[in-house]
């Protein structure tokens, strides 16, 4: 090495030649860079060459004679163990005046010598590319803490969202997914028999509390209602809210019907015990169906849901009740299933089809009006009446379609007879307060007349569930009020069956009312009866309704009621529910008998 070239600043050295090892003549090691001061510590100067370092290759390389040969070739040097274990260096040797020059740089294991002496930038030539590593190191590690930190997170939010998934918000007890897991478990787990219970809760009269106290109050009985079942939960129980004010509770180890039993009726307690929301003492019944089932029986977990929803639904037949599963109850929901299927089936085929009862007016013996009612024509056996699918398909919610397509078929039919000359008065149609509750029923209806060609005035429309009719329903109210508006008449029918009462009458606008067949039949018979359809009669007559007095068995009957003032009557006396053609003919016959008695 030139003598310019060592004099140059320690500081320049150090800097240029970080990994330098400086060997004497004789073998000994005079200076040493900082890197290699840092990796092998500073001891080694002084130290023998050969004694700190070992020449890989070019092999047979152990002495400063063999060395000097190999100077301008490029070696691969390893530090001895007690100097440095698994230290890897590569360089060239140059020869000097004072000696043999090394300038090295680290062979393998880059990364870990890196991690293992806490090496930085400084520590490596400036042209040296090594040190690149060094920021992908520093790189890989601040992205390895990211990563580990974004794991860690996800890790907890992905368990927050499986937490919140299975866990109804409001009350914290499970929701419906977590309901259907746990009966899954059950349901598949290994083992012995263990009986199990699945307890189906609704709520009665929630609604009531949040039309009179608000939501906040509703809230109130849903989160004691779970508190409630969290009481009587087990470690190896789930008390669940399957929505809106339907809960449910699964409980283990249950041997003891009887207990059970005990339980559920204690549940029912505590569940009505009232709820203090702003000074109101909120209050709510319950009603829970029971299934027992254990883990060998091959039930699904929907069907076992289903089971327990069969069972409620028979414990809300008579509120605030418990019911346990019967075979009697399935049966009876499975046959409900199998008549749902068969009058959709029906509905679609278009086999539901009016039938035609006349009222007549008894002075004149002109049929004033046409009520119109549903029959199922399977084309199998005589047209089936309402009793055969009415609640079914009220339950299913379908009847609304039922009565589209018999109501399409009655305007038809009405209209064909009105063309044809026949005159059969006002055409009646039964409707119900729910569907002309219904925003859209006032279009939708005169659309359905202005299609068939016929004008609203020509249309009766009979209230059948008057139960629901009271002078505090103002957007029924308001709803009659525009039917009447458009010329349709309301009829109040089975008036006087406690289903209807005389408040009724003060403000709706009701025109005809229908004294039921209750207070016909046998009117003959009893002198209370025949004060009570007198008193119907003139009170009606008193406050200028028209009166239908239905269900007319006898002559005996039609006669005590017209000497009464009643004038329309209908009933099977006079005539039955007709079909179409039918119902045709015996207007044409009648109506040659009623030219005829004229003509005498």
């Amino acid at each position: 090495m030139s003598n310019s070239f060592v004099k140059l600043s320690r500081s320049s050295t150090d800097t240029l030649f970080p990994l330098q090892v400086m060997v004497s003549e004789c073998g000994r090691i005079t200076e040493l860079g900082p890197t290699l001061q840092k990796v092998l510590g500073p001891g080694v100067v002084g130290c023998n060459f050969f004694d700190v370092f070992k020449i890989e290759r070019p092999r047979n390389v152990g002495c400063m004679q063999s060395l000097r040969k190999r100077t301008g070739v490029r070696l691969l040097i390893a530090a001895l163990p007690e100097y440095g274990e698994g230290l890897q260096f590569r360089g060239v040797a140059v020869a000097t005046c004072a000696g043999i020059f090394f300038d090295l740089s680290f062979g393998m294991h880059i990364r870990q010598m890196v991690q293992r002496f806490q090496l930085t930038e400084s520590d490596f030539k400036p042209n040296d590319f090594t040190i690149d590593l060094i920021y992908s190191l520093e790189a890989q590690k601040t992205l390895l803490e990211d990563s580990e930190k974004l794991a860690s997170a996800l890790k907890a939010a992905k368990e927050e969202a499986e937490r919140r998934a299975l866990e109804d918000p409001l009350t914290g007890i499970g929701n419906r997914a977590a309901l259907h897991n746990h009966l899954s478990e059950i349901l598949h787990a290994p083992g012995t028999p263990s009986q199990f219970a699945l307890l189906h809760i609704d709520l009665d009269d929630f609604k009531a509390v949040n039309d009179n106290f608000g939501h906040a109050a509703g809230d109130q009985v849903l989160v004691h209602t779970a508190s409630v079942l969290n009481r009587y939960a087990g470690a190896h129980d789930l008390p669940v809210r399957i929505g809106g004010d339907e809960f449910a509770l699964v409980l283990s180890d249950v041997t003891d019907q009887s207990a059970l039993n005990e339980t559920a009726h204690e549940l029912l307690e505590e569940i009505s015990r009232p709820v203090y929301y702003l000074g109101h003492a909120c209050r709510v019944g319950a009603s829970i169906g029971v299934v027992q089932f254990n883990r060998c029986e091959k039930l699904d977990v929907e069907r076992l849901i289903s089971n327990s929803d069969i069972a409620l639904y028979n414990a809300k037949n008579t509120k605030s009740a418990v019911q346990f599963l019967s075979p009697e109850m399935v049966a009876r929901h499975d046959e409900s299933v199998r008549l749902v299927s068969e009058i959709e089936s029906g509905i679609h085929s278009n086999q539901f089809v009016p039938f035609f009862q006349p009222l007549i007016d008894i002075e004149t013996g002109k049929v004033a009006a046409l009520e119109v009612l549903a029959r199922w024509d399977t084309s199998e056996t005589l047209a089936l009446l309402p009793a055969h699918f009415l609640e079914t398909a009220n339950q299913a919610a379908i009847m609304p379609a039922i009565d589209k397509q018999v109501r399409k078929k009655a305007f038809a039919q009405y209209a064909s007879w009105l063309e044809k000359g026949f005159d059969v008065g006002k055409l009646s149609l039964n409707m119900t307060a729910s569907a002309l509750r219904s925003s859209e029923f006032v279009s939708v209806f005169l659309d359905e007349l202005s299609q068939a060609g016929l004008s609203p005035e020509r249309i009766q429309l009979e209230l059948v569930e008057a139960i629901l009719f009271d002078n505090r329903d103002k957007d029924l109210i308001a709803q009659c009020n525009v039917l009447q508006n458009y010329g349709i008449t309301l009829a109040l029918d089975d008036f006087g069956t406690g289903h209807s009462s005389i408040a009724s009458l003060i403000e709706p606008p009701v025109s005809v009312l229908k004294i039921d067949r209750s207070f016909i039949t046998g009117v003959t018979d009893s002198p209370k009866m025949q004060k009570i359809a007198r008193a119907m009669i003139e009170m009606a007559g008193t406050m200028e309704f028209v009166v239908v007095a239905e269900g007319i068995e006898t002559e005996d009957e039609l006669v005590f009621l017209k000497n009464c003032g009643c004038r329309l009557f209908q009933g099977f006396h006079l005539s039955p529910p007709r079909k179409a053609e039918d119902l045709e003919q015996w207007m044409v016959s009648r109506n040659a008998r009623v030219l005829s008695s004229a003509g005498s």
